[in-house]
């Protein structure tokens, strides 16, 4: 049986027709659609937060919620003012309307102090900000370790990112784990290949996470969220990177230790 793909061709002199927009309107939505009809709801792509001072920006990103996918083109910045108290930038989706000509899909971004996220709430990164201080993100990040620190540092774990069968850690998590292991001297061919994973796929699903996690460590399941992935590997990155207990590190400015995993 034959199939087709229609492009319409937009040309001086030619009658614009309704087909031809149609074909337009269809054909995002549509491909987006198949590309991504295994995964579950969570970031798609970009949303990376930075910021200095009293302005936080938000980078253009798609993110897929429920069969929908929602395209922010263009950056926004939040102003900030809660200095001193973990934040949460809490991406949410506020509902939707409809005409004649067009369907609208409205979605919120906000500061907020970290709480319990509803259905249509996705968070994308939380931070202790000082006052003066510049935000560390992702071309701050020395190695794993440094994902979690705690003071004026993104920490990135609780982010949603879209995969098959459901959501897992950001790609860059899991890059940063790759890079280290493939230094260690002490990987095994299972941490080796693990690693190739993490810094050859566009994303790597939390399933493929916690099968790695269930044969290095047999017997121990502490949960399936972000959270317990994330401390899970980085129990194994000490051992196999570090060389024994996690480093210490001060927070910020006033030196004062806390972690911002919770």
């Amino acid at each position: 049986m034959e199939v087709k793909q229609v492009f319409p061709l937009f040309e001086e002199g030619r009658i614009l027709k309704r087909d031809a927009l149609d074909c337009i309107r269809d054909y995002a939505p549509d491909f987006c659609s198949l590309l991504f009809q295994d995964y579950g709801s969570g970031v798609v792509a970009g949303f990376q937060i930075g910021g200095v001072g009293t302005e936080i920006t938000v980078s253009p990103g798609i993110l897929k919620h429920g069969l929908e996918f929602f395209c922010m083109k263009e950056a926004v910045t939040l102003q900030y003012n809660l200095f001193g108290q973990t934040v949460m930038v809490i991406l949410k989706k506020r509902g939707g309307m409809s005409t004649a000509d067009f369907r609208t899909d409205y979605y919120e971004l906000s500061l907020e102090p970290v709480r319990a996220l509803q259905a249509e709430e996705y968070e994308l990164g939380r931070f202790l900000l000082e006052q003066g201080a510049r935000l560390r993100t992702y071309e701050d990040y020395k190695d794993f370790h440094d994902l979690v620190t705690g003071f004026n540092t993104l920490n990135p774990i609780h982010i949603r990112f879209a995969c098959e069968g459901g959501s897992t850690l950001a790609p860059f998590i899991l890059r940063l784990y790759g890079k280290g292991v493939l230094h260690s001297a002490k990987a095994q061919p299972l941490d080796l290949s693990f690693g190739v994973a993490c810094l050859n796929s566009r994303v790597v699903s939390a399933e493929l996470i916690r099968q790695y996690l269930s044969v290095q460590e047999p017997g121990r399941d502490e949960g399936q969220s972000n959270l317990h992935l994330y401390q899970r590997l980085d129990r194994l990155y000490t051992r196999l990177v570090s060389g024994g207990e996690a480093r210490h590190r001060s927070g910020g400015i006033s030196g004062r230790g806390k972690t911002l995993i919770d």
